[in-house]
């Protein structure tokens, strides 16, 4: 499938996705139905949703972002997809005007007492939306039987499974990122279903790189840069 170029405008001073979004969105492919209905909690540029919007032209591709910035970037960055909208608020006040299929988010999970800038740092703290808090809205935004699909700090994932657990979404893939072979993981990628009883998958590792050279990507990691053709605008907004 030829991808066209998805180009992002993000605000200059603010937080830029990274590539665990993409890795997300990877990850997120196998559960999205092409007709379905998709929402993007905590949007950012759009870099999430628009993807699945790009990719899934049938099917309807909601957004929601609560800063002001950055919902106007989401907006702008829509502008060529027709089966995209966004919303711009909190996503706990969000009243969706429909139950959705399947919900993508990349959640701040940074925890509360590490160093933070007030700018750039904005979008990645446990103080903008705490997990558990995240599930009980997701429950309520699900149909029966969709998927909340998700990436998390490692270390969290005793939370992460019984915050799921909590609002009977259960975890049916999980999938580790290293950045080396002999490293620990850093980040989770989960695939969980509304009112599933299946056993848990646990998938090989995502391993990033080969080297500590940045641009030392393995052949997995260049094939999602490949898939998600990402270009990034950095703009000066008022």
């Amino acid at each position: 499938m030829d991808r066209k170029l998805l180009r992002l405008y993000q605000p200059l001073n603010a937080y830029s996705y990274n590539s665990d979004s993409l890795f997300l969105y990877d990850f997120s492919r196998p559960f999205i139905k092409n007709s379905g209905a998709i929402l993007d909690i905590g949007s950012g540029c759009g870099v999430l949703g628009l993807l699945c919007a790009r990719d899934n032209p049938l099917a309807s591709v909601h957004l929601v972002e609560k800063d002001s910035k950055m919902a106007f970037c989401s907006q702008k960055n829509a502008l060529k997809f027709p089966n995209a909208q966004v919303f711009e608020g909190d996503f706990l006040d969000f009243n969706p005007p429909i139950l959705y299929d399947v919900i993508v988010c990349n959640p701040p999970f940074y925890a509360l007492g590490s160093i933070k800038s007030q700018i750039k740092g904005h979008a990645r703290h446990q103080s903008e939306l705490d997990f558990a808090s995240l599930v009980a809205k997701v429950k309520k935004c699900l149909k029966p039987k969709g998927y909340f699909i998700f990436c998390y700090e490692a270390l969290s994932l005793c939370l992460v499974i019984e915050s799921l657990k909590s609002v009977k979404l259960t975890l049916e893939a999980l999938r580790f990122v290293q950045s080396f072979k002999d490293k620990n993981a850093h980040l989770m990628l989960g695939a969980a279903r509304n009112n599933s009883k299946s056993a848990l998958k646990v998938l090989p590792s995502l391993i990033t790189h080969h080297s500590k050279n940045q641009s030392d990507n393995t052949k997995e990691v260049l094939s999602i840069y490949q898939i998600c053709n990402t270009y990034s605008i950095k703009a000066l907004l008022n």
